[in-house]
């Protein structure tokens, strides 16, 4: 099969489509997002002796609301799960909330992530494996602040890291690392992949690709892609 890959303006215009056109709702598609990312590390996990701790990074985009999306999943099929928040809670998109509000319904929380605590650091550094989404393929800026921190949590402990689309720091066009990025062991990634996971530096930080699909019809692919 040939591997199709996209632009990061071509998958803001399949997702637009998606939801805008094909009355597809935003919240079924972040929660099959999520449901690949949760069975991933479900798999990833299996190989870890049974320590089902695990640390969720999520920024306040649609990205993050895929890791808190899978916070619940993965809540809910017995793993211990801390999901923390880094950036403005007044940014989170209106998702992102509404999978909050669904997380909450389940018994678990979205905390502030807050690098000087020593109680999530502990967590942090106990973990048996940690999602990265903090970005998605829209990032064009070099990390910093808390979020910064963040990445650097994730690369310095020593278990698997698995990344909702594509590792956060890397461009998606282009794989460049955009000052620092999350070295992800796992990446799973949306639809179709991304050129950024294909090339540059974006190779290495990816670790392995799985393309998971989340509901965009192929008819749409094809036609956004320009191979209707």
């Amino acid at each position: 099969m040939v591997k199709r890959l996209a632009t990061t303006a071509q998958m803001k215009e399949l997702d637009r489509t998606a939801i805008e056109d094909w009355k597809i709702p935003s919240l079924e598609l972040m929660e099959r997002a999520a449901g690949a990312v949760a069975e991933k590390v479900l798999k990833v996990m299996e190989q870890k002796d049974g320590d089902r701790r695990i640390t969720i990074f999520c920024g306040p985009g649609n990205n993050g609301g895929d890791g808190v999306a899978a916070a619940r999943l993965l809540m809910q099929k017995g793993c211990e799960v801390r999901v923390y928040l880094v950036g403005d809670r007044r940014k989170m998109t209106p998702d992102s909330l509404a999978m909050e509000q669904r997380l909450k319904q389940a018994g678990g929380k979205l905390e502030d992530y807050v690098p000087d605590s020593s109680a999530q650091r502990q967590w942090i550094k106990g973990s048996g494996c940690m999602i990265d989404a903090l970005f998605g393929v829209g990032l064009k800026r070099s990390i910093a602040g808390n979020f910064l921190t963040a990445v650097r949590e994730m690369n310095l402990v020593p278990c698997p890291v698995v990344s909702c689309d594509i590792p956060s720091g890397i461009d998606g066009d282009t794989g460049k690392v955009l000052g620092e990025s999350v070295r992800a062991d796992h990446t799973v990634t949306f639809t179709c992949s991304k050129y950024g996971l294909d090339k540059g530096d974006g190779k290495e930080y990816a670790g392995t690709v799985e393309v998971a699909s989340i509901g965009i019809p192929e008819e749409l692919i094809r036609q956004v892609l320009g191979q209707a």
